[in-house]
């Protein structure tokens, strides 16, 4: 009896241990949430995808931390998200053939409608990650992606 009641009282102490640990990962994984609004959309123009780089070696090697897609049923779609606090660099562009990937035309200029962080349609998007990177965290409420056709 007294066995049992010994690996019954491990068995509470661990699961106790293990519900402290869980409780701390969930709430250090806890982000900032804001709303990202995304205008210029074509209406079944294509799937946009959306690409979260979190750091330049990221952004400059084009493997995002975060990403996901969506099918607009407006011009304007605004998408509710949670990230960790912190400065990304957030990109879309509207995949118009379906074919599942952005398409280029001569000299990389994309032929479908693009949009990146911090930029306002003037020129060609800069490649470095200080540039168009925003700010998450509590304060912020919504990010802007306008995508453009160059």
């Amino acid at each position: 009896m007294r066995v049992h009641i010994v690996k019954k009282m491990k068995n509470l102490i661990n699961f106790f241990l293990l519900s402290l640990i869980f409780a701390g990962y969930c709430s250090a994984q806890a982000g900032s949430n804001f709303t990202i609004e995304f205008n210029n959309v074509v209406i079944n123009g294509g799937t946009v995808y959306v690409a979260i780089f979190a750091s330049a070696e990221s952004f400059r090697r084009e493997t995002p931390e975060y990403y996901f897609d969506f099918a607009p049923a407006q011009n304007t779609v605004a998408c509710a998200y949670s990230l960790p606090s912190g400065e990304y660099v957030i990109s879309a562009y509207q995949d118009a053939n379906n074919n599942g990937k952005m398409d280029f035309g001569l000299f990389r200029i994309p032929r479908e409608l693009v949009g990146i962080s911090n930029y306002f349609g003037r020129g060609f998007p800069s490649q470095n990650f200080d540039r168009q990177k925003v700010a998450v965290n509590s304060n912020t409420d919504k990010v802007i992606i306008n995508l453009y056709k160059f």
